[in-house]
Order: structure tokens, then sequence, then C-alpha cells
């Protein structure tokens, strides 16, 4: 039987659709476990460089010494030669920042959109956006690493 007391009552907003709730409590996780990646990736910038160009420059060794088709060690030369830049402390820390902010953004959007705000969804597509953009900005868009 129905309660005489709640009879008529409406509720007090619009419902937020489960799909929305979902994705934003989805987007919650992915946007924290970003930033704190993306500190990590700031603050480890040099020895991450250190490490990962060291072993880029075996690799380069090994390609030249065992390769026998000229074109295949080209095109390898060149993408380790992208990899290169990519692994610069300064390209590192930059990705970073600009990671940081786009989580930023579509954590702030999500928050919004949770809260039924049509303004949230604006602003995680300026997060993804940037996101999508930082590779071509930070290592530019002749780096086939970057673009990939």
């Amino acid at each position: 039987m129905d309660n005489p007391q709640n009879a008529g009552v409406v509720p007090a907003g619009p419902l937020r659709p489960t799909l929305l709730t979902v994705l934003c409590i989805l987007t919650f996780i992915g946007s924290a476990w970003g930033i704190i990646s993306s500190i990590s990736s700031y603050m480890n910038a040099d020895i991450s460089s250190q490490i990962a160009g060291n072993a880029l420059d075996t690799a380069k060794e090994n390609i030249s010494k065992e390769s026998d088709n000229k074109a295949a060690s080209k095109m390898a030369e060149r993408v380790i030669s992208g990899a290169s830049d990519m692994l610069n402390p300064a390209n590192i820390k930059k990705n970073a920042l600009f990671s940081i902010l786009a989580n930023l953004l579509t954590f702030v959007g999500a928050f919004l959109m949770f809260q039924l705000k049509k303004v949230g969804f604006w602003a995680y597509v300026a997060g993804t956006g940037i996101a999508i953009i930082t590779p071509l900005i930070v290592y530019g868009p002749a780096n086939l690493m970057g673009i990939g």
C-alpha cells in the first residue's frame, strides 16, 4: 500500500541517467589516476630519460650492426630518433604539465556533469582536446612517435 504522506511527491530535480553516472564515475577514476601518473612523470623525468636513453642507444647500436636492409635501418633510426626527442626531460615535463591540465579539466567536467550542469560537458571536451593536441605541441607534428 502506498504511504499517503508520499502521495504526489515529485523528485527535487531531473534524474541523472544511469549511463551518465557510470561514465562520470569512470572519468573520476581515470582522471585521478592520470593526475597522479603525470605528477610522477614530472617528478621522475630526469631518471626516466636517462634509463630510456641508454636502452635506445643500445637498440640503435644493435640495429646498425645487424641490419642488412638499408631502408629498414633508416626507418628504425628515424623511429629511434623520434623516441629520443620524446625522452628529453624538458619534453617529458611539458607533456606531464599538459596532461595534468587535461586531466583536471576532464575531472571538473565530469563533476559538473554529475551535477547535471551542461557546462561540464564543455570542460570535459576541452580536457579531451588538450589531451589529443598535446603530443603535437610538445613533440611536433613530424615526430612519428608523438603522433602515435
